[in-house]
């Protein structure tokens, strides 16, 4: 019903009795916005309303007609919710977007903008015809488009089309609030490329968060009255007992999106106030197999290149979960797959399918764990095999053994170093001699936020002492160029965008083969590496920014100084 005042603001400015009964009753019956009904009358011009409604609602107005819009700002909004809501996004400011709207007083539209893109919105009034105009001119050619990214990808599971859960950004239609949000959940980690998503219960709100770039960011808050609905359709749809809260749970989940396959690995935790859901997008298309790729220095890349071409030997990757060991190990297998050679993996769980790699999924329930499965590989005429993770002594001396038996044997420690793997070893059992006979290789790798190359500037901050600090050469600190990202539209203002992976790499020489039978000491190991070549974790950083990758707070947050 129109408000009293705005009747009689309208009145005033010309509309008859007959126009305002037209006009509201097109509101009720089509449920179109007063903007859009007052425009359907033609009692009064386009620049007139505008302003008429602008006063009367107390809020900005754009002339959309006569503003240049930037299609990267127009496209920060989902075609899905641009036309379910009849808004256009016209400009950004920091972590606010201007959206036009024929209805401001529908503020449900900031609560959507916040949750699909992420930023805060700021509604300001524009007339209905324009905004068909804009939505027409930038939305219209794309609605055949797949979501997201837009690419074709191939599933990590091997699961068909026609065995995945189906979703669709656009003209969807739900049974539930409940089914449109764990559907948009999904939709969004994928569109703006997450590697997580975090559901996590509190005692008066649930909060969903995804993990871009390493970070953890907040997309929603909900009413904690939701918490059991939503849990439950997220393990309905990957097969997990729904009637089981008590205990933790693992599972994968396939889904289409917009016919993209993608999957999901999903692990549940019961908390203090219920399950916590943690899913990890399984993207293939993103695997990056090319070893300059993932950001190896030519030092090091040689090193490591040279050793995972040897025919026997163990090579070990070491670092904490969310490091990118698995990626590095999966390059290291693309770099020997072939026709001529037998190459068997054990992993906990299978990420990515490789094609002419057998792979074998441990189940640990039936007593499938990692040692077991090393135990048959070694009857199964192997050339390359990978270990998911070496946990125990167990697995450790069969892994060492079958790479003094002619093997090439891959791996991965969470360890902090590459020197201290070497300890970690000798400390699980492993017999100094069997490993100094054993060993090529060791790789410390770690995860930099890389620079976002549209806004990077001189970071002033960065002093000469600073750079001094941080490990840089004194004759080279005052000369120094050191970057920061200071945020913008293509990075959705956060100044990085992307990541690159930073390597330390222990290789096996005399000097750390005699340290290793004394059983030296990890600072002692440390040394006898950097007397013979090895650039620390540290010193991989800094060659990063100062070749304007990453920032200097982002050195000082992934490394450790080398004199600590």
């Amino acid at each position: 019903m129109l408000e009293a005042g705005l009747v009689k603001i309208l009145e005033e400015n010309g509309l008859s009795k007959e126009d305002l009964a037209t006009v509201d009753a097109l509101g009720r019956e089509q449920g179109v916005s007063l903007m859009y009904a007052l425009e359907h009358t033609r009692k009064l011009s386009e620049p007139r309303l505008l302003s008429i409604m602008a006063e009367y609602y107390q809020v900005p107005k754009v002339d959309l007609r006569s503003k240049h819009l930037q299609p990267a700002i127009v496209s920060l909004i989902p075609a899905s919710l641009a036309e379910a809501f009849r808004i256009v996004s016209v400009d950004r400011v920091g972590n606010n977007i201007i959206i036009a709207t024929g209805n401001p007083k529908n503020l449900l539209i900031i609560e959507k903008v916040r949750f699909a893109t992420g930023y805060f919105a700021r509604l300001v009034l524009a007339s209905e015809s324009s905004i068909s105009m804009i939505l027409q001119k930038y939305y219209s050619t794309k609605l055949a488009a797949t979501g997201g990214k837009g690419k074709q990808k191939t599933t990590g599971r091997g699961a068909t089309t026609k065995d995945r859960i189906a979703i669709k950004t656009r003209g969807a239609t739900y049974d539930s609030d409940i089914l449109e949000l764990a559907d948009k959940v999904l939709v969004q980690c994928f569109q703006r490329g997450a590697s997580d998503v975090h559901i996590e219960p509190y005692a008066s709100y649930l909060r969903i968060r995804i993990r871009i770039d390493g970070l953890l960011m907040e997309i929603v808050r909900e009413s904690i009255d939701i918490k059991a609905a939503l849990v439950s359709r997220f393990k309905v749809m990957c097969g997990l007992d729904v009637a089981e809260t008590r205990l933790p749970q693992d599972g994968n989940l396939a889904i289409a999106i917009d016919d993209v396959p993608i999957d999901f690995r999903v692990s549940t935790l019961p908390t203090i106030y219920g399950e916590k859901v943690v899913m990890r997008l399984l993207d293939q298309s993103a695997l990056k197999v090319d070893m300059i790729d993932l950001g190896f220095e030519k030092k090091e890349l040689d090193i490591f290149r040279y050793a995972v071409q040897r025919p026997w030997g163990i090579v070990l990757v070491t670092g904490p979960t969310g490091s990118g060991k698995t990626t590095t190990l999966y390059s290291a297998l693309s770099d020997r797959n072939s026709i001529e050679e037998n190459i068997l993996t054990a992993e906990d769980p299978v990420e990515y399918n490789l094609d002419g790699v057998n792979q074998v999924e441990t189940k640990v329930k039936i007593g499938l764990n990692f040692a077991n499965i090393l135990k048959s590989f070694l009857r199964q005429d192997p050339d390359v095999i990978m270990v998911g993770e070496i946990r125990d002594t167990e697995t450790a001396s069969i892994a060492v053994n079958a790479a003094l038996t002619g093997h090439l044997v891959l791996s991965t420690l969470h360890t902090n170093n590459s020197y201290e793997t070497i300890t970690r070893l000798v400390n699980m059992g492993v017999a100094p001699h069997n490993l100094v006979g054993a060993l090529l290789c060791i790789v410390a790798q770690r995860l930099m936020r890389r620079l976002c190359q549209a806004c990077k500037v001189i970071d002033t901050q960065a002093s000469p002492d600073y750079l001094l600090n941080l490990g840089i050469r004194k004759d080279f600190a005052h000369k120094a160029k050191v970057y920061k990202g200071q945020g913008c539209e293509e990075c959705n203002g956060l100044g990085s965008k992307g990541r690159v992976a930073i390597h330390e790499v222990l290789r096996m020489t005399s000097q750390l083969y005699n340290a290793i039978v004394r059983e030296a000491t990890a600072a002692e190991l440390k040394q006898v590496g950097i007397s013979t070549g090895m650039r620390t974790l540290r010193q991989a950083a800094l060659i990063k920014m100062l070749q304007g990758v990453v920032s200097a707070a982002e050195v000082v947050k992934v490394t450790s100084s080398d004199s600590d």
